[in-house]
């Protein structure tokens, strides 16, 4: 893709802020990753675990491995910097700022760069130096409520995941990226975006929060029990979700499948008749249990109602869907192999095959971009690594 083909970025970033390059790299940009020697989050021989991460979020990108910590490397940033559009600060609060390449440091030496910050909790208010992980956010947001056992105390859901706030996060940091690039082109001057991850989990749950605050019913109390909106189980063994939560989808399901008489019980309240709502039920389990997964996804399509097949398992990828919309790509590893990645979700016209580069080794780009962007000759270099800038 290159939609963003004439943009350079410069990030640091650990962990789930890697996203946010990603998601511009995904697009087009030039990216280029500075990192310590050996690398760091989820990069390097040092760190175990975060491959998946790593390759996914790291794909597309150049890799400069510069000692921050030292004066020469912070030089060697900022001579990057200089040559940069976007700069993206994702480390912990405060540290940028400690080593040198803070907003005021970069705008010092380019004075129409967009410069993103992306942090767990943000620059200002009581909470920034609070050390956090991505499971915070969630639960600050209430996306991850405990469980309360037997013995009253409480624990975390199966479910809790924490990828709420990292994951929209970075998506947040890219649409603000984008618009302060248009800004910085038409205004010709700097642009600062700021993202807290935590910000962003609070705005993905904003239709619960916002009913809280204004003493409304929770939205989504009471779906576990909906039969309209639902789960069903299919008859190969695997499931569709059923969306017929508007009359017009529920009385076309009763008329197409000669069942009109389900049609006055599926429009009683929840919990205004428990017995006819365990009977409708029944049948409707019955029902869905009588064709597969495909036949009620025909279904769905040749009677407009509203519904889906639902996917547990790999077999999402062997989907006629999921393989028209190009959303898995193979990559070539190195031992000869070769691995399946989900691909971006954004798509242009012509729609482009999107293979992008593997995540590169820690440094791979070094030389060659201190080099061509920073104006270092091969001496210099040399010092650079001599003295473990570099």
């Amino acid at each position: 893709m290159e939609l963003l083909k004439d943009v350079r970025v410069l990030e640091v970033s650990l962990f789930s802020t890697d996203a946010l390059g990603g998601h511009l790299a995904d697009l087009g940009a030039e990216v280029i990753k500075v990192e310590p020697p050996g690398g760091g989050g989820f990069r390097g021989a040092a760190v175990s675990g975060g491959e998946l991460q790593d390759s996914h979020w790291n794909r597309g990108k150049k890799s400069v491995a510069i000692n921050l910590k030292t004066s020469e490397g912070q030089e060697a940033f900022r001579r990057l910097a200089a040559k940069s559009a976007v700069v993206v600060d994702g480390l912990r609060y405060g540290t940028a700022v400690r080593l040198g390449f803070g907003y005021d440091d970069i705008v010092a030496v380019n004075p129409r760069v967009v410069y993103c910050v992306l942090n767990g909790m943000g620059s200002y208010g009581p909470y920034t130096r609070l050390p956090t992980h991505g499971l915070s956010f969630d639960c600050f947001a209430g996306l991850s409520p405990p469980i309360i056992e037997t013995d009253g105390t409480p624990r975390l859901s199966g479910a809790a995941t924490g990828t709420t706030g990292v994951l929209a996060g970075p998506l947040y940091a890219a649409i603000g990226v984008l618009a302060a690039l248009h800004a910085a082109g038409r205004d010709g001057k700097s642009q600062y975006v700021e993202v807290a991850q935590v910000d962003a989990a609070i705005n993905w749950n904003f239709q619960h929060l916002t009913a809280l605050a204004n003493g409304q019913p929770g939205y989504g109390e009471g779906i576990r029990a909906s039969l309209r909106y639902q789960y069903y189980e299919t008859s190969d063994g695997n499931y569709v979700v059923f969306n017929a939560l508007e009359d017009k989808f529920w009385r076309r399901f009763c008329e197409s499948l000669d069942r009109m008489d389900l049609y006055e019980p599926g429009r009683q309240k929840p919990g205004e008749d428990a017995e006819a709502e365990a009977r409708l039920r029944e049948q409707l389990t019955a029902i869905f249990k009588s064709r597969t997964r495909r036949q009620w996804t025909d279904f769905f399509i040749a009677t407009d109602i509203a519904g889906a097949p639902a996917f547990l398992g790999a077999d999402l990828f062997e989907d006629d869907h999921t393989k028209a919309r190009r959303l898995v790509y193979e990559q070539a590893q190195p031992d000869g192999t070769s691995q399946r990645f989900i691909g971006t979700c954004i798509k242009t016209k012509p729609d482009e095959d999107f293979a992008p580069r593997a995540a590169p080794h820690v440094g791979q780009h070094t030389e060659e971009l201190l080099a061509a962007l920073a104006g270092y000759e091969p001496a210099g270099i040399a010092r650079l690594r001599a003295i473990g800038a570099i």
